[in-house]
């Protein structure tokens, strides 16, 4: 009886655990506008990203146990002027013949309070991966949500370029993500 009694405490408590690590909403990208800003000759120069694909599961309740994870097609880039955007284009910056995605992956996420939220990220960038944080919020209506995040990387830390004294080393990446739920269960 006392075995029984132990077997079924120990099944509660993993069922107890693992239920709600289990208990995540998947949010499906809808819209993805991912942008990005650097300084050159002392002017400040953007661009977008396109091409978005990722796996959303997040809880605002439980964030710790949610994963995020996107990517963008480096040859979507876009300056809105074509020659900078070939150059761009090439081996010494984005090399997209060689890298084709640019993905960020979870490795930890946590609530700051509110619909503010941090997350410790792998970016993977041109074969270099370096972890980075996010700070982001997350709002919800209903069944759709919109994740918005913005953060800074130096972009000889990912091979994008040389050193240059026109062009800036920090990149300020923008993204916002709208995108739909569903329960898993």
């Amino acid at each position: 009886m006392e075995n029984t009694f132990k077997n079924w405490s120990w099944a509660w408590l993993l069922l107890s655990t693992t239920i709600p690590a289990l208990s995540q909403t998947a949010w499906k990208p809808t819209t993805a506008t991912i942008t990005f800003s650097i300084r050159n000759a002392g002017i400040n120069v953007g661009g977008t990203l396109g091409g978005f694909s990722g796996q959303l599961l997040f809880d605002p309740l439980k964030p710790e146990t949610g994963k995020l994870s996107g990517s963008v097609e480096t040859a979507t880039l876009d300056t809105g002027i074509g020659v900078r955007d070939n150059h761009l284009r090439k081996a010494e910056y984005f090399d997209v013949a060689t890298f084709p995605r640019i993905s960020l992956m979870s490795v930890s996420l946590e609530r700051k309070g509110g619909t503010t939220y941090s997350g410790v990220f792998d970016l993977m960038l041109k074969g270099t991966t370096r972890r980075v944080s996010i700070p982001f919020t997350f709002s919800q209506q209903g069944k759709t949500g919109q994740f918005s995040g913005t953060f800074t990387i130096n972009r000889l830390a990912y091979k994008l370029g040389k050193p240059n004294l026109f062009l800036s080393n920090n990149v300020t990446i923008s993204l916002w993500i709208g995108a739909q739920a569903a329960e898993l269960n």
